[in-house]
C-alpha cells in the first residue's frame, strides 16, 4: 500500500510520518511525501514529491500509485 501525505514537512507531518515509519505495525506501508519549500530526511520506504498542493499537475504526479 501507498499513501500520500499532504503537509509532510509541517509540524504535524513530521510527526506522523515519524511515528508511521517507526512503528513495526505498518512496515509494509510505503509514503509518498507531497512537500513544498523544504525537504525531508531520507528513507527507503518514502519517495518525495516537490511542489504545491494547490498546482493540479503536481497532486495528479503524487497521486500516482497511491492506493
Amino acid at each position: 500500500m501507498r499513501v500520500l501525505i499532504t503537509g509532510a514537512t509541517g509540524k504535524v507531518g513530521q510527526h506522523f510520518i515519524g511515528r508511521l515509519l517507526a512503528a513495526s505495525r505498518w512496515e509494509s506501508v510505503q509514503l509518498r511525501a507531497l512537500c513544498h519549500n523544504r525537504s525531508l530526511d531520507p528513507s527507503s520506504r518514502m519517495d518525495v514529491v516537490h511542489g504545491s498542493i494547490s498546482d493540479r499537475n503536481t497532486v495528479k504526479r503524487a497521486l500516482e500509485g497511491v492506493t
